[in-house]
């Protein structure tokens, strides 16, 4: 670093460190970015780990490293799976087989998970001193107090087990918590939990695991750090896969070393979507996630060279570190450099007058491979003319495509979907928790109407409040809380064998660090209290407003002094918005002024070069002129001194001198004349050159205006493109309304025919009931008819047979009647 500090590069060092500082730096660039949550890394897998999003909880797909984690999201590991969560400060959490684990909270003050089933080791290096960092389980709330070496286990009933290697933890439930340090505590029961505290027990194949896991971190850690600031995750992968070297400018940066032949940044890897930070990359390179979401990347000597945020350094995640645009149907992007500065692709500034240093690799697919999360080198476009008018096209800003369904998936490598999830037992289980957690994430069916609103937008936290309502409570696979400082009587947190006296004794749960106390009335009502709130207050555009549960010190205090707060907050947004745009006009017109600056500087050059040259011209013919007053005056007393000797010399001598004399004076005549012709040719190159410079300066001049004009061309282009667009979407919003009411009108014609149909089958049906009714009438009448006709004719034959009967009777004589 010593030659580096000399009298040249001194001046052009310390520049380019204090641009880098304020491009990436700088707090006023992204304050909307400083309430967003923070964020996880998964940075491991191993076997059928699968992933879960808050936002679309009822799919599973496989889990694979350095994808994002946030609020509401969740992993699964199976028989044989395992998984590493990276945290900042160089915290790691990791999942055991049989594990079920899920983000509450992801903030830069508070981390709050939840444990399921299985078993999480924690690895905790760095903690901040308002910094909570808390676990969840069915019958306990875990608070990490210092950092330390923990694990955490919970049984297929429920039960919990908090062994403490190193450091010190509060377990709260029942309305009671108690400290833990070095030993091991066994949770017993869910409604009225016990506990006991015993030694540390034996290490496992899981523990081992972890255990070199970290001897991999601490080997790689004093290396990697040396050049990067601690609050980077993922820097301890780039050892591995490349080696750091000094460059002009910048100092020590990283390369890779295990890459094809013309390989370029963010040239391996997949779009996603996940709010509120939009499209966010996915590398396939293990190394990739600190290199995508932090630093910058500049080319040097036919090799990148990935340039981080220096130590001791406040850093902050952004989703890509790159600068988009669109070519018609196709999405392209670039990596930014260190002189650039990072705007979100939605921010509404104008990108026009920016010049990007690495413009020209800009990587290009098409709109289905971007929104689907297609791995893209795969399906990267080579065309001349695509690149060609990508290169020279416009950016993106407020252009990308909407997201859908498909944009939410991560698949894996290999292209398999195992789908493994958690029972529904465990799915159903309580959380037990300390802090109050925010409220669940809204849907992606639920934000995907805004998001089209907002012509592909992400949705700020403020906005995501307000979706989730409180009539939509009933939301499938979400975590259930209950708040530890809940007491209940004759059930509260104590020893499972209440005759042992020694160990610490109980004390009523208080709030983790100053953070809002989880109770059942701020459980009840903070869902529907933070959607009023949101309501309430104006999101401010395009910087995200802060979400209520994520401000410090608000607890117990009235919501006047909540929403005056919101207010102030946004206000200071407001007024560092104008600010900026103010800044950014005068920035423009400093610009301008420069460039006229410049123009006024360059002409009076020209016209001051014209005036010398002029001056000696001049100068040239004046000494020209001068000289040939001065031959004559020479000439004269050579003449003399030869007509001395004339005299003595012959006829025929004098005769040569003459002929010399002659001779001498055409010679001097037609030099004289050469150099009148040359003269004359050096005023005609002046004035050529005169001319050409005058043709130059005008067409400078003119090809400034036609820019100009061309610039207000592609405005008022642009201008009536956009006017176009929102007509055309007009338009369209009328047809699809006008459809949908045509449709509505078809709907409703169809079911008063359906209806007039029903009514004429159930009357010809109530016809043909009442003919059927008449018609058996008519047979049982004829047959009871017959019958009585029969009967008739019965009784008349009856009447008839007793007659001949008494004949008989008479004819018989008296001895043969009994």
């Amino acid at each position: 670093m010593l030659s580096l500090l000399n009298k040249t590069n001194l001046p052009r060092l310390g520049f380019a460190v204090i641009f880098f500082a304020f491009g990436l730096l700088n707090p006023h660039l992204l304050p909307a970015q400083e309430r967003y949550p923070a964020v996880a890394r998964i940075s491991f897998v191993s076997g059928p780990v699968t992933y879960s999003r808050g936002d679309d909880p009822d799919e599973w797909d496989d889990a694979i490293e350095n994808v994002p984690l946030t609020i509401g999201d969740r992993i699964y590991s199976p028989e044989g799976g395992r998984a590493e969560v990276q945290l900042s400060s160089g915290n790691f959490v990791r999942i055991a087989p049989r594990s079920y684990f899920t983000t509450l909270n992801l903030g830069d003050d508070i981390k709050q998970f939840y444990l399921g089933e299985g078993a999480a080791s924690f690895n905790i290096k760095r903690l901040q001193s308002d910094e909570v960092i808390e676990i969840a389980t069915p019958n306990v709330a875990v608070t990490l107090d210092q950092p330390g070496t923990y694990r955490i286990a919970v049984d297929e009933d429920g039960n919990s087990r908090i062994t403490v290697r190193r450091g010190r933890v509060m377990v709260a439930a029942g309305g009671r918590q108690i400290a833990v340090e070095n030993s091991e505590m066994r949770v017993y029961g869910i409604d009225s939990p016990r506990y006991e505290i015993v030694g540390l027990p034996g290490t496992d194949a899981f523990d081992r695991w972890a255990s070199e896991r970290d001897d991999r971190y601490e080997r790689s850690y004093a290396d990697a750090y040396r050049y990067a600031s601690d609050d980077i995750i993922g820097v301890e992968d780039l050892s591995d896969y490349g080696r750091w070297e000094q460059i002009p400018d910048y100092g020590y940066a990283w390369t890779p070393t295990r890459v094809a032949a013309g390989w370029v940044p963010f040239s391996d890897g997949r779009w996603f979507w996940q709010d509120p930070w939009g499209w966010t990359w996915i590398s396939n390179d293990r190394w990739g996630w600190a290199t995508s979401h932090y630093g910058r990347w500049t080319p040097y000597r036919s090799r990148w060279y990935w340039v981080p945020v220096r130590p001791r350094t406040r850093v902050r995640y952004v989703p890509a570190v790159v600068e988009f645009v669109r070519v018609r149907d196709h999405v392209g992007w670039f990596p930014l450099h260190p002189r650039d500065r990072y705007l979100p692709w939605w921010d509404r500034r104008d990108r026009r007058n920016i010049t990007y240093a690495n413009r020209t690799y800009v990587t290009i697919v098409n709109q289905n491979t971007f929104i689907s999360a297609r791995p893209i080198n795969r399906y990267i476009v080579r065309d001349s003319v695509i690149v060609r008018d990508a290169r020279s096209g416009r950016f993106a800003s407020e252009s990308l495509p909407i997201p859908n369904r498909t944009s939410l998936r991560v698949a894996s490598e290999t292209g398999g979907h195992r789908g493994y999830k958690p029972s529904a037992n465990v799915l159903n289980r309580t959380a037990v928790v300390r802090t109050a957690p925010p409220a669940p994430p809204a849907s992606f069916r639920e934000k995907l109407p805004e998001i089209q609103k907002a012509q592909g937008k992400p949705i700020e936290p403020s906005q995501a409040l307000a979706l989730v309502s409180a009539g939509d409570k009933a939301r499938p696979e979400r975590v259930r809380i209950r708040p530890a400082a809940e007491e209940t009587p004759g059930k509260e947190f104590g020893p499972r064998n209440p005759t042992t006296t020694s160990g610490p004794t109980p004390q009523p749960v208080t709030a983790a660090r100053g953070k809002k106390l989880a109770t059942r009335e701020s459980v009840d009502s903070d869902l529907a209290e933070k959607a009023e709130r949101a309501q309430k207050s104006p999101a401010p555009q395009p910087a995200p407003a802060t979400p209520p549960e994520q401000n410090k010190g608000i607890a117990g205090r009235p919501d006047t002094q909540t929403q005056e707060r919101e207010r102030q907050v946004q206000q200071q947004e407001l007024e560092r918005r104008k600010q900026d745009q103010q800044k950014e006009q005068q920035e423009r017109k400093a610009q301008l002024q420069k460039q006229q600056e410049q123009q006024r500087q360059q002409q009076s050059q020209e016209r001051q070069a014209q005036d010398q040259k002029q001056q000696e011209l001049e100068r040239r013919q004046a000494q020209q002129r001068e000289e040939r007053k001065a031959q004559p005056q020479k000439q004269q007393p050579a003449q003399d001194r030869r007509q001395e000797p004339q005299e003595r010399q012959s006829p025929q001598q004098r005769l040569e001198e003459l002929e010399r004399q002659t001779q001498q004076r055409e010679e001097e005549r037609k030099s004289q004349l050469q150099q009148n012709r040359q003269g004359q040719e050096r005023r005609e190159q002046l004035r050529q050159q005169q001319l050409q410079e005058r043709q130059a300066q005008q067409q400078r001049q003119q090809e400034l205006e036609r820019r100009g004009q061309e610039q207000e061309h592609k405005a008022q282009a642009q201008q009536q493109q956009e006017q176009a667009r929102r007509e055309q979407l007009k338009q369209q919003q009328v047809q699809e309304r006008q459809a949908r009411e045509q449709q509505r009108q078809q709907d409703l014609e169809r079911r008063q025919q359906q209806q007039q149909q029903r009514e004429q089958d159930r009357n010809a049906q109530v016809q043909r009931q009442e003919q059927a009714r008449a018609q058996q009438l008519r047979q049982q009448q004829a047959q009871e008819q017959r019958q009585a006709q029969q009967q008739q004719r019965q009784q008349q034959s009856q009447r008839r047979q007793p007659e001949p009967q008494k004949e008989q009777e008479r004819k018989v004589p008296p001895q043969q009647q009994p």
